[in-house]
Formats: C-alpha cells, structure tokens, sequence
C-alpha cells in the first residue's frame, strides 16, 4: 500500500512539473526519462508480480505516455537534437505500453493510442536513419517498435505501409536494412504466436517486405536475414501461408 502511495506522490509530482510552461521540451524529455525509468525499475523488483502492470496502466491514464509521445512528436530543432534522450524515451514509452491496462478505455488504446505511438516512434527511427549517430539509437527505436508489436500484433499493417517506414526502407545504408529484417525476426521470436494473429493483408506486406530486402540487397547478412524471416514463416504459418501465396504479387520489374 505505501509502495502505491509512493508511486502515485511521484506520479502527481511528475504531472505538475510537465504542466510547467517554463519547461523547455527538452527538460521535459529528461525529465520523463528519469521519472519513468526510476518508476518501471521499482516496481520491476517488487515481490507483488502485478506492482509493473500497475505502474504502466498508471503512467496511460494519468496522461503521462500521453505527454510522451507529444514530446517524441516534436521537430528535432525544439528537442536541440537530443537524440540520445529521444531513443531512451522511445523505448521507455514502448516499455510501459506493453503490459498496461486500459480497462474501460481499452477502444481507444488500441484504435487510437497506440497507433500514434507506432507513427511517432517510426517518425523518430526516420529522422535517425540520416545521423551519423544513428546505428546504436536507431536499433533501440527499432527494438521499441517490435516489442510494441509483439503484443501488439494488429499494428503490423500500419507499420508496413507506413511513410515513415517506407523512407527508412529506401535506406542505402545495409545496417538500416539489416535492422528492419532483424526487428521482425525479433518480433517473431519473442511471440511465438505473432504470424498466426495477423491478418492475411499484413502477412501478405511481411514477405513482401522480406522478398523485397532479398532482391534488392546484395549483403550477405541482409539476405541471410530475409531467407530466415520466411523460413520463420513458413515453419509458423504452415498450410495457411501456401494458400496466401496464390495472391501473393512479390516484386515486378516494369
């Protein structure tokens, strides 16, 4: 009970501090990392098994992951450039969004919330891609898309035809491409349920998207990944990927 009044004083304190106007964007950044990260390990080592799910369903009807994903959405000149700070606030926000509990709200958490956490984070993984910088904090954007994913599957649409992820796509950079394969393999791995739950449109987009990496890269770990990435859904997806192959166009020289 006092581990929950703490964690609600914390919470209180963190709202009025972001209610400051005189809080720069960046001092705000900085502030949700300390104050989610502080949270989140806390309640991680807790003897109660349920202290984390509370935390993060705290941290979404509080309006601080809210708050999070306006921060992430802001242009790279008002955050300084601080893209360090922006990938640790990325993968946190990710963090909390996978376990919460929106309860009544439960709708407009997945039809709304969270795909504007995807389309801010892959906005984030965009903008990285150009940075030389990028290849370190890239992954951990990369890393936060997929683990929203693997509980999370009915997002995988979005990702796939999103603008963001098409420009990280067109990427020349093999790591860029590398990353994109290894994050669905990831996904894959971490929920061994991920291929069943989609739908026939996203599955048909996810070995398009395979397809595409192997045709177009000629590294050898790119096309190691790709072949893996089908094998993986092949083995997943069985008979019911044979019979979507009938509809599937793959890449077409004009």
């Amino acid at each position: 009970m006092e581990l929950m009044e703490d964690e609600e004083a914390v919470m209180s304190e963190l709202m009025r501090q972001l209610e400051d106007e005189g809080l720069s964007p960046e001092e705000q950044m900085v502030l949700l990392n300390e104050t989610l990260n502080k949270v989140l390990n806390s309640a991680a080592v807790q003897t109660d098994s349920g202290a984390l799910t509370r935390a993060k369903t705290r941290f979404y009807h509080s309006g601080v992951l809210s708050h999070c994903v306006r921060v992430l959405s802001l242009s790279p000149s008002r955050l300084r450039g601080n893209w360090a700070s922006a990938a640790t606030l990325a993968h946190l926000t990710s963090s909390s969004c996978v376990g919460a509990e929106p309860g009544r709200r439960s709708e407009a958490f997945h039809r709304l919330f969270l795909p504007s956490v995807v389309d801010v984070l892959l906005s984030l993984a965009g903008q990285l891609v150009s940075r030389s910088e990028a290849p370190p904090l890239l992954r951990t954007v990369m890393d936060a898309v997929g683990w929203l994913l693997s509980a999370h599957p009915h997002l995988t649409a979005q990702v796939l035809s999103s603008a963001h992820y098409e420009q990280i796509q067109m990427s020349d950079d093999v790591t860029v491409s590398l990353l994109c394969i290894q994050m669905w393999i990831q996904t894959c791995t971490v929920n061994r349920d991920f291929l069943s739950q989609l739908s026939d449109e996203s599955a048909l987009l996810l070995l398009n998207d395979a397809v595409a990496q192997l045709a177009l890269s000629s590294d050898a770990a790119v096309g190691g990944a790709s072949i893996k990435l089908m094998l993986l859904m092949a083995n997943r997806m069985g008979l019911r990927l044979r019979s979507l192959l009938f509809n599937f166009k793959g890449q077409r020289s004009e």
